[in-house]
């Protein structure tokens, strides 16, 4: 069974045997080389397997991270992965939650056996989820075939309502992403190229892939699906049509079941970390991410950001353009922050920024960049400028988290004072 996985490799071991039998065996995988970025690929991509990095001594930066990752892993199964695993290894880890363990030196067999039975319990446990799921609705549906001159072994019932596709070639497989259901052709000599590429298609994770066969190809069928690169099922076109229907309808009902579950379920975790007007994280999540990383900020800065003005843009000119300058300013300050570095809205009008590895000479001039990337704004004839306050963690631990963002806060209040469109830093 293929998957997508994601390692995150902080402690930068050697991976790229494993990496290799993993991509050889048509998983996808994505690489995250810290900790934080990891936290939101999770947060953001379909992943079913996560490999990380385990230090050679537990540490409690470490277990903090790990306690939001496992939370935010859900039931995604998480493999520890070290240079070699000895005996107190699991005893060391075992209240981390970490599901298996396996070391670089892994036989093929037994990495690949492994991500497969994991792979396995979790689409186990999101059919349970879908069992508790009853779909009514019997809606127009769409099949895309492959390698199809006729599809005479469809029931007309499935005609009658169902937009047929037929795709000759492959692999033009980039219009079909609104289907509901798959039908390739096993005898055709790229067949497994187009099962295995359609399922690694985030937005094909789900659906069904059904192979057709007749008696010429039969034993090829049988071999693609137990090579489980993603088929779901194979059909003989010569079999009673009625049964053929009732199969495939069955397939498309558990496919919109998960459709519906999850449109539910992202919404719902996405609202819950994100600000919906801005798109970066809302002051939930950084407040929960701050809190679990308790006194583990060194060589930090925090950088707070406040916009010039904006109650008077808001006032005079509306909610709905004072968003698009909320929008415009959270997207300057992507552009010059680092994908390892957290954004947050923290207020009506306010950002903040905690950078970590930074000394405070390279987050001053971070600052400075965004602050003047703002003020070249596309809006015409109305002033849009930031104030921006700058305060470091202290490597001493005498100046902590909470409190350099209260100070990088009042520096922001002394830069607005001053005329606003400026960049306070504490000495």
């Amino acid at each position: 069974m293929i998957a997508k996985i994601l390692v995150i490799n902080d402690c930068k071991l050697d991976v790229l045997r494993i990496s290799t039998e993993l991509q050889n065996a048509y998983n996808q995988l994505s690489f995250s080389r810290s900790l934080e970025d990891s936290l939101r690929i999770v947060g953001t991509k379909s992943i079913d397997i996560v490999l990380i990095s385990l230090p050679q001594s537990k540490s409690k930066l470490f277990s903090d991270f790990f306690s939001v990752l496992r939370q935010l892993c859900g039931v995604i199964p998480i493999v520890g992965v070290m240079e070699k695993i000895s005996m107190t290894t699991p005893l060391m880890f075992a209240n981390e939650g970490i599901d298996d363990y396996i070391d670089l030196h892994i036989s093929r067999y037994a990495l690949l056996r492994k991500i497969e039975v994991l792979t396995k319990m979790k689409g186990m446990f999101d059919d349970n989820l879908l069992n508790s799921v009853y779909l009514n609705e019997r809606r127009s549906q769409k099949i895309v075939t492959f390698f199809h001159e006729e599809v005479d072994f469809l029931h007309e019932n499935i005609l009658k309502r169902t937009e047929i596709v037929k795709m000759k070639s492959w692999p033009i497989i980039d219009d079909v992403s609104d289907c509901d259901l798959f039908l390739v052709n096993a005898s055709h000599y790229q067949t497994r190229e187009c099962c295995a590429t359609l399922r690694l298609k985030r937005i094909n994770r789900y659906k069904p892939i059904v192979l057709t066969y007749d008696k010429n190809c039969k034993e090829k069928a049988k071999s693609v699906i137990s090579s489980d690169i993603g088929c779901t099922d194979m059909i003989n076109v010569a079999a009673n049509p009625d049964v053929t229907a009732c199969l495939l309808n069955s397939m498309i009902k558990y496919k919109k079941l998960y459709d519906n579950f999850t449109e539910k379920l992202k919404k719902s975790m996405y609202i819950s970390a994100m600000d919906s007007t801005t798109e970066v994280y809302n002051r939930s999540f950084f407040e929960d991410y701050v809190r679990s990383k308790g006194k583990n900020f060194f060589n930090s800065a925090v950088l707070m950001i406040d916009i010039d003005k904006f109650k008077h843009v808001n006032d005079k000119y509306g909610h709905s353009f004072a968003d698009s300058m909320l929008k415009y300013v959270s997207n300057s300050i992507k552009k010059y922050i680092r994908s390892t570095d957290l954004i947050a809205r923290y207020g009506g009008d306010e950002f903040i920024i905690i950078m970590d590895n930074v000394t405070k000479n390279v987050a001053s001039e971070i600052a400075t960049r965004i602050q003047k990337n703002v003020e070249n704004s596309p809006f015409k004839d109305i002033c849009c400028t930031v104030s921006i306050g700058v305060c470091c963690v202290d490597v001493d631990g005498n100046l902590g988290v909470y409190d350099a963002i209260s100070i990088a806060d009042k520096f922001m209040y002394i830069a607005k004072q001053d005329g606003g469109n400026a960049v306070k830093v504490c000495e």
